[in-house]
């Protein structure tokens, strides 16, 4: 019984999630725990691209306008009017639904390359009107949050808040995509990335599944933008909405287990440490960081292309099958 809980509930997994908030504390300085709160960012950001792209197997690749969305609207409502960034990241969720329902309303009939070029198109033309619109957003000069600790201002002077912060984050995500697996819209959205026409003669309503799936994973993209504003405290439009970022969400998911619950988050604990120990450690030699991470994404690709995940859970199947014996704990 034991054995069976443990590979059927992903216990395994969970203990990782839950137990890597200790991770921080025992880092020996700031620049360890910079790649901490890094860490759990992307992992709750790519779990969220994942909740419609990875499971109905449709790349969007202009998450990062969510990103913006949530990182301005909060960052602007924080700076001209002293409304707080808690109030401000509900506030950029609903601007992010609303954007969500129209884009995927009128985009989610495409498929392949064409709705993969909207989302494209929707994200680069967001960047070039907060680019454009320097009255509002600063234009390319960007948005300073000033330095003002406090929890009403989600701002504190070190980052082990961050990494708790950006950790809750990132398994409020994980249990939404867990119990998402598990419901009628999970399975009709795993049903559609199979086969959607297959789906549709079954009864699925395609539509309305696919921009359910859609707006929930805006609104937690949009989540995430409001954390990584409060956290680097600056923002402008060509780092915050990059095709880079976009890029990013896909690849971590795709590295861990496009499609599964855990998959963005274990491509997160292996990619975004080794990205930002790569970038540091061999700074004096331009773009050769960049390289090496792109040959190890080619490796996991070319031997792993459904991704870590699977691997890591026959690799638990093994160790506990050689340390819970049949008849023992059952």
């Amino acid at each position: 019984m034991i054995k069976q809980l443990i590979l059927k509930q992903h216990l395994v997994l969970w203990v990782i999630a839950t137990g890597s908030v200790i991770v921080p504390f025992f880092l020996p300085n700031r620049y360890f725990q910079d790649i901490a709160v890094m860490t759990f960012l992307w992992a709750g950001l790519a779990t969220s691209w994942n909740l419609y792209s990875g499971y109905c197997k449709r790349l969007s690749i202009g998450h990062a306008a969510y990103l913006g969305i949530g990182a301005y609207t909060s960052t602007l409502l924080y700076l001209n009017f002293g409304i707080s960034p808690w109030i401000g990241m509900l506030a950029g969720g609903v601007i992010s639904a609303i954007a969500a329902l129209i884009i995927g309303g009128t985009t989610l009939r495409l498929k392949g390359t064409f709705f993969v070029l909207s989302t494209i198109a929707f994200a680069e033309i967001l960047k070039v009107m907060t680019i454009t619109s320097k009255d509002i957003t600063a234009g390319a000069l960007g948005l300073m949050i000033p330095y003002q600790p406090g929890f009403a201002n989600m701002i504190w002077q070190g980052k082990i808040p961050y990494a708790v912060l950006t950790w809750i984050y990132m398994i409020v995500v994980l249990i939404i995509s867990v119990r998402l697996e598990k419901s009628k819209l999970g399975y009709s959205l795993i049903a559609l990335g199979e086969n959607q026409e297959a789906a549709e003669n079954l009864g699925v309503n395609s539509t309305r599944t696919m921009l359910v799936a859609f707006v929930m994973s805006a609104v937690l993209t949009s989540f995430g933008g409001t954390l990584f504003a409060q956290y680097v405290m600056f923002i402008e439009p060509t780092s915050v909405m990059s095709m880079g970022n976009s890029i990013n969400f896909i690849l971590l998911a795709i590295a861990g287990g496009m499609g599964t619950a855990f998959g963005p988050m274990v491509g997160s604990f292996i990619l975004t440490p080794v990205s930002n120990l790569l970038r540091g450690y061999l700074a004096g030699i331009s773009g050769l960081h960049g390289l090496i991470l792109g040959l190890v994404l080619i490796v996991i690709l070319l031997y792993r292309p459904d991704g870590i995940l699977p691997q890591l859970k026959l690799l638990f199947r093994y160790l506990f099958g050689k340390f819970v014996k049949p008849g023992k704990g059952e």
